[in-house]
C-alpha cells in the first residue's frame, strides 16, 4: 500500500541564521497510510500541532517536501492549496472557531457556501451532518448556547461538510469535560472506523493513545519513537522495519540535538549506538551474554578506530575461559567478516556525520556565527533555507581571512542562488559589506 502523506526531511525554523533562530522541526520524516488514526503525541511546545500545521499547508514556513497523495504540497500555488483546503481535508481545533453571530446550521454549512453548491443542498446536508453528530436539535440556535461537547460535534460536521480524505484534529477535546471528551474521541474512531477518514490528531494526553494505529511521540521537534497498537485493526499497520529510524537519519539528529558538544565528545557518545546497530545486523539467535560480550569488542574497535579482522575472528573463536566468545570457526568467520563490512559502512557514515555537521554549523568557529547573527538582526534579513546561510556564512569565512576583498564578499552576497550567491538585495548586500569592514577593522585597533 502506497502512503497517503509521505514527509521527507521537513524543518521549520524561525529567524533562520540570526542569534533568535528557533528549530520548531527538526528533520522529521514520516509516513502515513489511507485510513490510518494516527496520534502526534508529547508536552507542549513539542513541535507536534506545527506539524500537523505544516501537514494541512497552514504553516507554510517549512523547508523539506510534504507529499499527499503523490502531490507535493510545498509546490502548490495559491489556487492549488485552497482547493487542497476546501477538498481533501478538515480541521477541528480546540477553539472550535464556530461563528458566533451564525446559527449551527450555518456555521456547519460555511464550506459548502465557499463552494458555490446549491442553497437548499447544503442546508439539508448540514441537517444531516447534525443529525449524524446528534445535535439536529440545536439547528437553529446560537453556537454560545451549546455545551462544549455540542460545539465541537457541530465543529467535526462542518470538518466534514465536504466529504475530505483527512481529518486533523488539534487538541480536540483539550476545552472539553470527562465525558464530552470521551464521547468525542469515540466519535473520531468511528469516523476512521466506518467512514474510513484518516486521522490526525495531536494530544499531550496519554489516555487517548489506545485510540491510535500508531503513535508519533514528539520532543524539541524531533520525532523521538513510533509505536504501533497492534490490537488495533482495520488498516495497513507499519512494520517495526518501517517505523525504524534510518541510522543515518538518526545520526543527524543526534549531532543537532547536541551541537554545544565537540566532535569527539559526540563521538563518545554515538559510539554505544554504533556498536548496537552493528552487533544487531552481524548476530542472529546468540545469548544476553554472547551479544553482550561481541558488542564490548565492537565498542574496543570503534574506540581505537583499528579494525583488524583476523583478532577479531581469533576473539570470537576462542573460549569463554581465554575470553573469547567461543563460536565455532564457521560462524567466528562469517561474524567477523559481516562485522568488517558494516564498520566498513560505519565509517562511510562518518564521513556522512561530518558533512552533516557541516551544514548544521557551517562555520569553522565561533566567530564566523558571531558575525553572522550580528549582521542578519542588524538589517533584519530574513534567511529562507540552508543554502543561503551558507553561502553567507562561507563568504564571511573567506572575508575575515582576508581571501576575498570587500567588493567580492559583497558580489557573493548579492548574486543570485543559481550563481552560487545568496540572492540579498543589492542595497543590502552593500550595507552588510559596510559593517563587516567596520568589524575587520575594530578585530585589529
Amino acid at each position: 500500500m502506497q502512503p497517503l502523506i509521505k514527509v521527507e526531511h521537513l524543518n521549520v525554523i524561525y529567524n533562520l541564521g540570526k542569534s533568535s533562530e528557533y528549530r520548531a522541526l527538526n528533520d522529521i520524516n514520516l509516513e502515513i497510510y489511507p485510513e490510518e488514526f494516527i496520534i502526534f503525541f508529547g508536552p507542549s511546545g513539542c513541535g507536534k500541532s506545527t506539524l500537523l500545521y505544516s501537514i494541512s499547508g497552514l504553516e507554510t514556513n517549512t523547508q523539506g517536501n510534504i507529499y499527499i497523495d503523490g502531490k507535493n504540497l510545498t509546490l502548490f500555488n495559491k489556487n492549488e492549496l485552497l482547493t487542497f483546503h476546501r477538498k481533501t481535508i478538515g480541521m477541528i481545533f480546540q477553539a472550535f472557531y464556530l461563528i458566533a453571530s451564525l446559527t449551527v446550521q450555518k456555521n456547519v454549512a460555511l464550506p459548502q457556501i465557499f463552494m458555490n453548491s446549491d442553497k437548499k443542498a447544503r442546508t439539508k446536508k448540514a441537517l444531516e451532518m447534525l443529525e449524524y453528530f446528534g445535535v439536529s436539535k440545536q439547528a437553529r440556535k446560537l453556537p454560545n448556547e451549546l455545551s462544549g461537547g455540542q460545539q465541537q460535534r457541530v465543529a467535526i460536521s462542518r470538518a466534514l461538510m465536504n466529504d475530505p480524505t483527512i481529518l486533523m484534529a488539534d487538541e480536540p477535546v483539550g476545552n472539553l469535560d470527562s465525558k464530552s471528551s470521551q464521547d468525542v474521541m469515540d466519535m473520531l474512531k468511528l469516523l476512521n472506523e466506518n467512514e474510513k477518514k484518516t486521522i490526525i490528531l495531536v494530544t499531550h494526553n496519554p489516555a487517548f493513545l489506545s485510540y491510535a494505529h500508531r503513535v508519533f511521540y514528539m520532543k524539541d521537534g524531533v520525532i523521538t519513537e513510533t509505536r504501533v497498537n497492534r490490537h488495533v485493526h482495520g488498516v495497513h499497520i507499519a512494520t517495526d522495519d518501517e517505523v525504524k529510524p534510518n541510522i543515518s537519519r538518526e545520526l543527524e539528529l543526534l549531532i543537532s540535538t547536541y551541537s554545544s558538544l565537540s566532535p569527539s565528545q559526540i563521538g563518545n557518545l554515538l559510539i554505544p549506538f554504533k556498536a548496537k546497530q552493528i552487533v544487531s545486523e552481524a548476530l542472529i539467535g546468540m545469548t544476553t551474554e554472547e551479544v553482550g560480550k561481541i558488542e564490548k569488542k565492537v565498542e574496543n574497535l570503534l574506540m581505537t578506530g583499528v579494525y583488524d579482522n583476523d583478532s577479531t575472528f581469533e576473539f570470537l573463536d576462542q573460549s569463554m575461559e581465554k575470553g573469547g566468545a567461543d563460536l565455532d570457526k564457521r560462524t567466528a568467520k562469517k561474524i567477523a567478516d559481516k562485522i568488517k563490512d558494516i564498520i566498513g559502512e560505519i565509517k562511510k557514515i562518518e564521513d556522512e556525520e561530518n558533512k552533516i555537521r557541516l551544514r548544521i554549523s557551517p562555520n569553522a568557529g565561533g566567530e564566523v556565527m558571531e558575525v553572522r547573527h550580528y549582521l542578519l538582526d542588524s538589517y533584519d534579513i530574513e534567511v529562507k533555507n540552508f543554502i543561503v546561510l551558507e553561502v553567507i556564512d562561507r563568504a564571511i569565512k573567506d572575508r575575515l581571512d582576508n581571501v576575498i576583498d570587500r567588493d567580492v564578499f559583497r558580489k557573493r552576497l548579492n548574486a543570485p542562488l543559481r550563481r552560487g550567491g545568496a540572492g540579498l538585495n543589492k542595497r543590502v548586500a552593500k550595507k552588510m559589506s559596510k559593517r563587516l569592514e567596520l568589524l575587520i577593522l575594530g578585530k585589529y585597533k
